[in-house]
């Protein structure tokens, strides 16, 4: 493998495990695989029961041009099926990928909850797939995640457990790191 070649499937390898425990988990939850998604009648009445503040207004991250040109760059750097995904649905792609990067981070600055902000973040994309045609995979999901939380909203990297801080760090360095 060529430098080139390697550089992608390191960053994706560290994006996977940034989220992967808590994503396996999130999208269980999200189908109904937890009980306490299944007491409630719908999986977004179930992530306002966990979240206590979810009745105050999202507030979206302020992010210039820029910053949302890096963030379309580096996702689709750490996620290669981005990049399909951009060119066959063009600006519908290019729109929810930052609305997902920023409803993950409008949710996580109001919750202060990881879990909660991937599985409202989770259940949104679902609801607007049809239209958007989002890949739902584990690994474009993290991509989103890790790098909205490099790229439009950095300081809420404080709420994230320190040790996926380190990943998603790391993977800022290689995105930082020109690859041949």
């Amino acid at each position: 493998m060529t430098p080139r070649w390697r550089s992608p499937w390191i960053i994706s390898g560290l994006c996977l495990l940034f989220v992967v425990t808590i994503s396996v988990g999130a999208w269980s939850w999200s189908r109904g695989d937890d009980t306490a998604v299944t007491s409630a009648s719908t999986p977004t009445e179930a992530v306002r029961s966990t979240s206590p503040s979810s009745s105050a207004p999202l507030t979206a991250p302020t992010a210039s041009a820029t910053d949302d040109a890096q963030f379309l760059s580096d996702v689709a750097e750490v996620d290669p099926t981005l990049v399909t995904y951009e060119k066959q649905e063009g600006n519908v792609a290019l729109r929810s990928l930052l609305t997902d990067g920023s409803a993950f981070c409008a949710f996580l600055n109001r919750d202060r909850n990881l879990d909660g902000a991937m599985v409202s973040v989770a259940v949104g994309a679902r609801q607007v797939e049809s239209r958007t045609r989002l890949p739902l995979s584990v690994t474009t999901f993290n991509a989103v995640e890790a790098v909205a939380l490099l790229t439009l909203c950095p300081s809420l990297q404080k709420v994230v457990p320190p040790s996926d801080v380190v990943k998603i760090r790391a993977l800022g360095a290689s995105l930082a790191t020109p690859s041949n």
